[in-house]
């Protein structure tokens, strides 16, 4: 896979109501794909509307000239009061046309600007905590 993936815990974000759009009920994500969005759109990074996929929910990005899925899901945390409390992962997937697929160019690399920006986002709000890479 070429993507980088990070994982991070908190309470602030929907892991409880199963929402009447949800494809199944586990598309939890559509408001930390709203809120990560409006952080990368202060960075003046350009982004696309997020979409629901069956597994959670991927923000389209274009950070200079590479382009990325931000795709995000979660882990609920059943053992605490908080129903919202949870692990939540975000996968940097950067794109690749065929022709770099097929001779292997373009992978995203350890120290890739867009996971880096992510990572600094995540680390910067007070309702976050453990953000860390897989």
């Amino acid at each position: 896979m070429n993507a980088i993936d990070i994982l991070f815990q908190s309470g602030t974000f929907n892991l409880s109501k199963v929402g009447k759009n949800f494809i199944n009920p586990c598309c939890f994500g559509e408001d930390l794909a709203a809120w990560l969005r409006s952080k990368l759109t202060e960075e003046n990074i350009k982004t696309s509307q997020p979409y629901q996929e069956d597994w959670g929910w991927e923000l389209p990005v274009t950070y200079g000239i590479a382009s990325y899925y931000l795709c995000m899901s979660r882990n609920a945390d059943n053992a605490v009061a908080h129903d919202d409390e949870g692990e939540w992962h975000v996968m940097v997937e950067k794109r690749r046309s065929v022709w770099q697929r097929l001779t292997g160019k373009g992978k995203i690399a350890p120290d890739d600007a867009m996971a880096r920006l992510i990572h600094k986002i995540l680390s910067k709000e007070a309702t976050i905590r453990n953000v860390h890479r897989e």
